[in-house]
């Protein structure tokens, strides 16, 4: 488990590397924050909870769980 205070830019770009490592969707999560949502919860493509997030004034405290599907792709991209 791993505690990040980010910005929004940081949690787009966390979001976005996820994604390409096939970790989380991120169409997914776009999809809520176009409607107005920002998800707290955010599972990996297994459904397991890969982040949570919370707003923290003008940044947001983001916790990201170690999932088995994201230790399995570890050493795939790197």
């Amino acid at each position: 488990m791993n505690t990040q205070n980010l910005t929004l830019f940081q949690l787009l770009d966390l979001i976005d590397l996820e994604d390409y490592r096939g970790i989380i969707n991120k169409k997914g999560f776009l999809s809520h924050v176009k409607r107005g949502i920002m998800p707290k919860v955010i599972n990996d493509v297994r459904g397991s909870i890969r982040l949570t997030v919370e707003r923290d004034g003008e940044k947001f405290e983001v916790i990201q769980y170690t999932t088995a599907h994201a230790m399995a792709t570890v050493g795939e991209i790197y």
